[in-house]
């Protein structure tokens, strides 16, 4: 049975989704799409489930876990099948870890496999190809643990000779009973185990998202696919006014938490999570009263869209990836990386999917050669998942810096004191540090350092001697070898992820410790916040008489119009204190911006880049230098 307009809702959750992932800084919040689909998936099995036990009086749940496996479980292999030959085409920092995040796919694990590994949904150096099937880890346990709940209901009640009216009376009863409990258990864990540094265990994690298809499964009892005649002439007779305030409410507080609910708030997970659940329930109703109240049929595209959909998320991720790394304009990439993603999933839910439901093939499809072509083209992507590399060169570069900056801190503990006397200039002369778990061994000696530092300018003594704190994100993380061996005996604190915000919160404590050094490096601003100026005005207001800052103006490839804003804003306020200096590291690598990383912010272990990056912050360094600080 068809309910007409619910087309509406599985769209409305894509669109959002596609928006978020195309163009996220103009949606951020768009992500909420996929709770829209968990509560769609939750009303729609549990109200099959209702239509099936008022025919049969039973639950075959042997049935439902097929349906539920033949769903799912095709198109997701076809889908990383043909998407992996594809890989050959972006740079190798995209195939890290390839072969663990197909099994992780394919096994219904990415949600674990990515809290284990101790991923940030948002701040991740090299977007993962297959990151977005965390969301068929979660539909796979709900369908488990929701079939055993609904079969054991139905057990018991028969049980206890329950059957017919009483059955169905006692079983919606149940579901409403046993599904409030689970919500209630999923947002208390939600609220009781967030951690604002770690969003994405919240994201991830089963029992702290689960509560979006126990709400579906709740509105089902109430209003499902199956209706009696009393709620078909209540909802034939329902007013189209309070229809349209009903349903105009809620879709614009959707575009609301999707332009304005950004992932690392530290409110949204915890709230913007449920208000899309309970809207998507909602416009659930709305358009089921929709069918009862107009006899228009819907149009067929929107029939095609809400068919394909699943298909379309499935594709749409690892196709955006490809084809942005070619189109660099952000619009364009958008519109074709969903022209694609469409026909493909069109292909797989026209053609492939009827075949697992027990319809012929089409003619073309049942040749030797194509299924030849099939074989060739697992076989080769069997092939890259192996070869690739255990980790990406930025994480590798990544690593290694923060181990050079722990050992940096030990010896500015007195640890290694002796070494930084014996080496000089380069204190990390003659220490190899080898991880076999990361895959990665690196060593750094005198000659390579110099090899680096040969074209970087000479900071001046002034600057040598005085005190120096650097603080920055992971573009400043990259660097930290090098940087240490330019200014020995700076407080350097850096660190992946960091925005304006947290390295105000760091320069605050610096301030009320006394720590601050008389010269400030700042190189922040890639992961953007509301509020960058005004972090960076507060640092220059609060800062000690005498202070000299140099500002790291950042670059993003990805987004440009928001980081040329906020650098034009920090050149004015550069312009009105002669002792803060603008280090101008995005105008210099925007005409060069092919020599980033894939994801055209980072650099680290380019050493040439390196090496040009560290030049504009000396020179700086020198000029800011001239001047008698802060009056």
């Amino acid at each position: 049975m068809r309910i007409r307009w619910f087309s509406l809702v599985r769209i409305i959750g894509l669109v959002l989704v596609l928006l978020y992932h195309f163009f996220v800084k103009q949606f951020p919040g768009g992500f909420i799409g996929v709770d829209i689909f968990f509560v769609f998936s939750g009303y729609l099995i549990t109200s099959l489930f209702f239509i099936e036990l008022e025919k049969t009086e039973g639950f075959d749940l042997l049935n439902y876990y097929k349906r539920r496996f033949l769903r799912i479980f095709p198109p997701l292999v076809l889908m990383i099948g043909s998407i992996l030959p594809f890989t050959l085409l972006l740079p190798s920092d995209f195939r890290a870890n390839l072969a663990k995040q197909v099994a992780a796919a394919i096994g219904f694990a990415t949600n674990r496999f990515e809290i284990l590994s101790g991923s940030s949904y948002e701040a991740q150096q090299t977007p993962k190809l297959f990151v977005h099937t965390w969301t068929l880890s979660l539909e796979f346990l709900f369908y488990l643990i929701w079939g055993v709940l609904l079969f054991a209901i139905v057990m018991l009640l028969r049980y206890f000779n329950k059957n017919g009216k009483l059955l169905l009376g006692y079983t919606r009863l149940l579901v409403l009973l046993i599904s409030s409990i689970l919500i209630i258990f999923s947002i208390i864990r939600l609220q009781v185990t967030f951690d604002p540094k770690y969003l994405s265990y919240s994201y991830f994690s089963f029992g702290t998202h689960m509560f979006p298809f126990f709400i579906g499964a709740i509105i089902a009892v109430f209003v499902g696919i199956k209706i009696d005649a009393h709620q078909r002439e209540k909802f034939a007779n329902y007013p189209m006014k309070k229809w349209l305030l009903w349903t105009i409410i809620p879709l614009l507080c959707l575009l609301g938490l999707t332009i304005f609910g950004k992932f690392e708030s530290i409110w949204t997970i915890r709230t913007n999570l449920i208000a899309a659940s309970l809207i998507a329930g909602i416009l659930i109703i709305q358009f089921r009263i929709l069918n009862e109240r107009i006899t228009v049929e819907e149009p067929k595209v929107l029939t095609m869209l809400a068919d394909t959909s699943y298909s379309v998320y499935l594709f749409h991720w690892p196709v955006w990836l490809i084809i942005s790394n070619f189109v660099h304009q952000v619009y364009l990439a958008g519109v074709l990386s969903f022209v694609v993603s469409l026909a493909c999933a069109s292909f797989v839910y026209y053609y492939i999917e009827p075949y697992f439901h027990g319809k012929e093939l089409p003619t073309f499809m049942r040749s030797k050669l194509f299924y030849v072509g099939i074989f060739g083209i697992g076989l080769i992507g069997l092939v890259i998942a192996i070869s690739a590399p255990k980790i990406s060169k930025i994480e590798q570069s990544i690593n290694e810096a923060q181990i050079s900056k722990t050992m940096t801190d030990l010896n500015q503990q007195g640890m290694l004191a002796q070494n930084l006397i014996d080496t000089g200039n380069d204190i990390f002369a003659n220490t190899t540090w080898q991880n076999p778990a990361l895959g990665f061994s690196t060593s750094t000696n005198p000659q390579s350092t110099q090899a680096v530092l040969k074209d970087v300018a000479t900071v001046s003594d002034t600057v040598l001697n005085s005190t120096q704190t650097v603080l920055g994100d992971s573009v400043m993380v990259g660097v930290v070898p090098y940087l240490t061996t330019i200014l020995p005996d700076a407080d350097i604190d850096a660190e992946v992820g960091r925005n304006y915000n947290t390295i105000y919160d760091i320069f605050a404590k610096k301030l009320k410790d006394h720590t601050l050094g008389r010269y400030l490096i700042i190189s922040a601003g890639a992961n953007v916040t509301d509020n960058m100026i005004s972090d960076v005005q507060k640092i220059i207001d609060e800062s000690p008489k005498g202070t000299r800052i140099v500002f790291v103006t950042p670059f993003d490839g990805n987004n440009m119009t928001v980081i040329n804003q906020f650098n034009t804003q920090l050149l004015d306020i550069s312009k009105k204190y002669k002792w803060v200096q603008l280090a101008d590291w995005s105008t210099f690598i925007s005409p060069q911006s092919s020599e980033l990383w894939a994801d055209k912010i980072h650099f680290g272990g380019k050493p040439d880049v390196s090496s040009q990056y560290l030049d504009i912050v000396a020179k700086s360094l020198n000029k800011v230098s001239k001047s008698s600080g802060k009056p």
